[in-house]
């Protein structure tokens, strides 16, 4: 098992999220980033569920880890925030057109 799936994330929950199901977000993100915040703020105004760890709240070891599992997995090493839609397809930094493009794929 990857210590992607092993780490404790956050979940925010959605009430009237229609537009999530069958999707999965998963944000990682720094507890200190604006752009991180916007992040979070944007998925939050969407009304959608998602969770999210913040790496900078991690132990040393564990964030060398997690960021080396997460180069591997989405091919670039990672540019905060990082959002990942149903664990294959990813997006690095923030901008609302951005997210809206990446989460107006299927």
């Amino acid at each position: 098992m990857s210590l992607i799936d092993t780490v404790d994330y956050h979940v925010i929950s959605a009430e009237a999220d229609e537009q999530n199901a069958g999707r999965q977000l998963t944000l990682y993100a720094l507890s200190t980033c604006a752009f991180c915040e916007k992040a979070q703020d944007y998925l939050k105004k969407a009304k959608l569920s998602f969770s999210y760890i913040f790496l900078d709240d991690m132990e040393l070891e564990t964030k060398k880890a997690l960021k080396v599992e997460l180069k591997a997995s989405f091919g670039n090493i990672p540019v905060f925030p990082l959002l990942v839609l149903n664990g294959t397809k990813s997006v690095s930094g923030f901008s609302e057109e951005k997210y809206q493009a990446f989460l107006s794929q299927q």
